[in-house]
């Protein structure tokens, strides 16, 4: 557990909460992993039984993703630079980067993936009523609809980001729970996915999530 009260998988795995549809040989496929790789990684993991909402780590196959021990993940877009990205998450230019060794700092992509160290949030969520607020430090709000409500008070405990067409992106939250798009089909909280694509950039993992 970090300080935060957020699980993480070991380095080398990513981790994955099961939605509904998964099974254990197309999370193989889509990881590029074999699904023995998956049950050595989960000791005690039911192949044939997996529950919607159960917490996995999935080794990773070929590298998609940047070494993230505990799934803090953003996608670069609109531009924006290194340095931009190293202040709004309140961590260091060079802590950044010894987290995503090899990308070239002057030359991001739109859709490249970069690894966050975990730092005090920048943002709280509210969610209740039908909207999702966002309340920022520097005394900001933004706010979007939302559909569904949360049984309580809890955090993110880890952003999933879909590898396959669709590229869905959900914040699971620690007690079970989650902020996910439309496309998703993961359900819990819901909000349309241009909304959920800023939200999952704009929260890292240790983010406070409660009702209104």
């Amino acid at each position: 557990m970090n300080e935060n009260g957020c699980g993480n998988c070991p380095a080398g795995s990513l981790p994955y909460t099961v939605r509904p549809g998964d099974t254990l040989w197309a999370l193989a496929r889509q990881y590029g992993v074999t699904t023995e790789d998956i049950k050595k990684a989960n000791p005690g993991l039911d192949p044939d039984n997996l529950a919607v909402g159960e917490r996995l780590c999935l080794p990773q196959g070929s590298e998609i993703y940047p070494m993230c021990r505990i799934g803090n993940y953003y996608v670069v877009r609109g531009g924006i630079k290194f340095a931009a990205i190293a202040a709004y998450f309140g961590v260091t230019t060079d802590m950044l980067y010894k987290n995503n060794i090899g990308i070239d700092p002057d030359n991001l992509y739109d859709g490249q993936v970069l690894c966050i160290p975990v730092a005090p949030s920048p943002v709280r969520i509210e969610v209740g009523g039908g909207i999702l607020r966002v309340y920022h430090k520097n005394g900001g709000r933004t706010e979007c609809e939302a559909e569904g409500e949360l049984a309580g008070s809890s955090c993110v405990v880890t952003k999933q980001l879909d590898i396959g067409t669709s590229g869905a992106r959900i914040l699971n939250l620690s007690d079970g729970g989650a902020i996910s798009g439309r496309s998703s089909r993961y359900g819990g909280v819901v909000v349309p996915d241009a909304d959920m694509d800023a939200l999952f950039n704009l929260a890292p993992v240790g983010t406070s999530v409660s009702p209104r």
